[in-house]
């Protein structure tokens, strides 16, 4: 004779109050819905048979205990730095952004200011070649006010030279700015 088919997994009353939960296999340790604390462990004998299915018992469906954990990602840790977490655990913090958060010198933004604003050599303000930038404004500026003395006069004229030859040199100083920036050495020309 075979033994009786064992009951579906579910939640049954206990006879002192309250549900325990039949996995199919054994008893759950907490009892819900229990009148007190005592009557939660006294209500039901540990070695008690599984109980014989005489009705059809609905199951409930179980919902985790436990929130949803988020999906993998980069989180912001307790010091607001990003912090990876791969569904169980936390991993290493993310390498801090790169400094030079600056936006690279553009080429036609040098070739503007070199032709608008060539005599106060703002180009090279803005490519950081501020050495040279002073040395022209001595240059043009300098002769210009020495031009009354005839001093000035092949002072302007060399100005004006460099002038024209750094409508040539202008992108690849662009260029050499924008590698400086980007290793970070200081660039003085």
């Amino acid at each position: 004779m075979n033994p009786p088919p064992t009951p579906p997994a579910g939640w049954y009353d206990v006879p002192a109050g309250g549900k325990r939960f039949w996995d199919g296999k054994s008893w759950s340790a907490d009892v819900v819905g229990a009148p007190s604390a005592t009557a939660e462990y006294e209500a039901l004998d540990p070695y008690l048979p599984a109980p014989v299915a005489t009705a059809t018992v609905a199951t409930v469906p179980m919902t985790p205990l436990v929130a949803a954990s988020p999906p993998a990602g980069w989180y912001p840790g307790p010091t607001g730095a990003l912090q990876w977490w791969d569904g169980r655990h936390w991993g290493p913090f993310a390498p801090p952004a790169a400094q030079g958060g600056a936006p690279a010198k553009d080429v036609g933004i040098a070739y503007l200011l070199l032709l608008l604003l060539g005599g106060v050599a703002a180009h090279r303000f803005y490519l950081g070649l501020i050495p040279s930038a002073i040395v022209f404004n001595v240059l043009w500026w300098g002769g210009w006010l020495l031009s009354i003395l005839l001093i000035g006069v092949p002072m302007v004229i060399a100005a004006a030279i460099w002038w024209v030859v750094d409508l040539f040199l202008l992108p690849a100083l662009v260029r050499r700015a924008n590698a400086v920036r980007s290793t970070g050495s200081g660039l003085r020309a």
